[in-house]
């Protein structure tokens, strides 16, 4: 998906890829990157998680529209103890 998210950054589309295993996809180089505490097959929210899954496509749409550079990067904050 990193390539890709590369090939239509290069003609001039804006991405964002959403990522539950960082050290995989950060490895491609992805334009944008949302980090979530998910499960995999959970990428954009928990099934039924509706807010869940809104909160994700937000934070998208809000990485792409800060105009942030290459290999910007949100991500969920650490769980509190």
């Amino acid at each position: 998906m990193s390539l890709i998210a590369r090939g239509l950054e290069a003609a001039g589309i804006p991405t964002a890829l959403v990522s539950v295993m960082p050290p995989l996809s950060s490895a491609a180089r992805p334009p944008r990157q949302l980090i979530r505490r998910l499960n995999i097959g959970a990428t954009v929210g928990r099934p039924g998680d509706v807010e869940g899954q809104l909160e994700t496509l937000r934070r998208m749409v809000a990485l792409i529209a800060s105009d942030a550079g290459f290999g910007a990067v949100d991500k969920d904050a650490k769980p509190e103890n």
